[in-house]
C-alpha cells in the first residue's frame, strides 16, 4: 500500500510538471507566433517578354517600429541592377545584397530591383532571402524565397518604363548625398586590398608570419577593418546604422573603388588589434563581411 501511495504521488507530481512545460512551451510558441507578425515580407515578381525581371520586395512593419537586415543570394546564373531608395543601406558583394533600414511604426520599405538571365535557358530560380528584425531588443528571423516561375507577365514596353521610371527616382536620391560623401573623410589612397580573394578569419597580411605571429618589422603600415561596401551612399542610413552597432562616425573612413563606396573603421599599428576588432564585429554585432586592409 505504501509502494502504491509513493507511486501514486509521483505520478501525480509528474502530471503537474508535464502540464507546467506544455504552458510555457504554448506561451513561448504564441510570442514567437506574436513577434513574427510584426513584420511581414510581400514579393512581387513581373516578367517581360524579353525574358528580363521587375522584382519588388515590401517589408511592413505591423505594429511596432524597428530595425531589419534582409539579405538577398542571387544565383550566378542572373545579373542584378538595384535601384536607389532613400529609405536603405544597400550592402553589395557580388551576388550577395544586404539591405539596411529603420522605419516607424505602420510603415514599409519597398526594395525595387532587375534581373536579367546570362544565358537562354529557360528555367527558372528560386531566390532566397533572409532577414533579421531588431524589435524592441529581441531578433525576429524570417526566411523566405522569391520565386519567379510565379510571376505576372508584361510587355517589353512597360518593362522599360517601369525600369526608366524608378532609374530617375534613383538618380534623384544618389544627387541628394553627393556633398554628404565629398565631406566624408577618405582613407588614405595607398590602400590595399585583395579583389581576387574573399577574405575571412584567418587572412594575414603580406609579409605577416604566423607561425612568430610577428608583424611587418619596420613597416609604417596602418590597419582598418571595412564593414560596408555601399553601392549608393546614404548619409541617414549610414549614421542609422553605425548607432546601431555602436560605431563612431568620426573614427569611420570611406574609399571609392570602382564606383562603390567602401567603408572602414578602426586604426591600427598592428594587424593583430585590426583583426580582434573584425572578430568582435563579427561576434557581437553580426558584422560578417567585415575584414582588414592595411595601407
Amino acid at each position: 500500500m505504501l509502494t502504491t501511495s509513493i507511486l501514486a504521488n509521483i505520478g501525480s507530481f509528474l502530471m503537474h510538471y508535464m502540464k507546467k512545460i506544455i504552458v510555457l512551451s504554448l506561451f513561448t510558441l504564441l510570442c514567437l507566433f506574436t513577434k513574427a507578425n510584426e513584420i511581414e515580407i510581400k514579393n512581387t515578381v513581373l516578367k517581360s517578354t524579353n525574358n528580363s525581371y521587375q522584382i519588388s520586395i515590401k517589408i511592413v512593419g505591423k505594429e511596432s517600429p524597428g530595425i531589419f537586415k534582409l539579405t538577398v543570394s542571387i544565383p550566378d546564373e542572373y545579373t542584378i541592377d538595384v535601384y536607389n531608395n532613400s529609405n536603405l543601406l544597400i550592402d553589395t558583394r557580388g551576388q550577395l545584397i544586404k539591405f539596411y533600414s529603420n522605419f516607424d511604426s505602420g510603415n514599409q520599405v519597398e526594395i525595387n530591383c532587375k534581373l536579367s538571365k546570362k544565358d537562354m535557358d529557360e528555367s527558372e530560380a528560386s531566390i532566397p532571402i533572409h532577414l533579421e528584425y531588431s524589435l524592441n531588443g529581441n531578433l525576429i528571423v524570417l526566411d523566405k524565397e522569391i520565386i519567379l516561375s510565379d510571376h505576372e507577365i508584361i510587355t517589353s514596353e512597360k518593362m522599360d518604363s517601369l525600369s526608366h521610371h524608378l532609374e530617375e527616382i534613383s538618380k534623384q536620391n544618389e544627387n541628394k548625398d553627393a556633398i554628404a560623401l565629398a565631406k566624408m573623410k577618405n582613407l588614405p589612397s595607398t590602400t590595399t586590398e585583395n579583389k581576387n580573394s574573399k577574405e575571412d578569419l584567418t587572412s594575414m597580411p603580406e609579409g605577416y608570419n604566423s607561425s612568430t605571429k610577428s608583424g611587418l618589422s619596420g613597416s609604417n603600415k596602418s590597419y582598418s577593418v571595412q564593414i560596408l561596401s555601399l553601392q549608393f551612399y546614404n548619409e541617414k542610413r549610414l549614421n542609422e546604422f553605425l548607432n546601431v552597432y555602436k560605431l563612431k562616425a568620426s573614427e569611420t573612413f570611406k574609399k571609392e573603388v570602382n564606383g562603390m563606396v567602401k567603408i572602414y573603421t578602426g586604426k591600427f599599428k598592428t594587424y593583430e588589434e585590426a583583426k580582434a576588432l573584425k572578430e568582435k564585429l563579427i561576434k557581437q554585432n553580426n558584422l560578417t563581411d567585415s575584414f582588414v586592409v592595411s595601407y
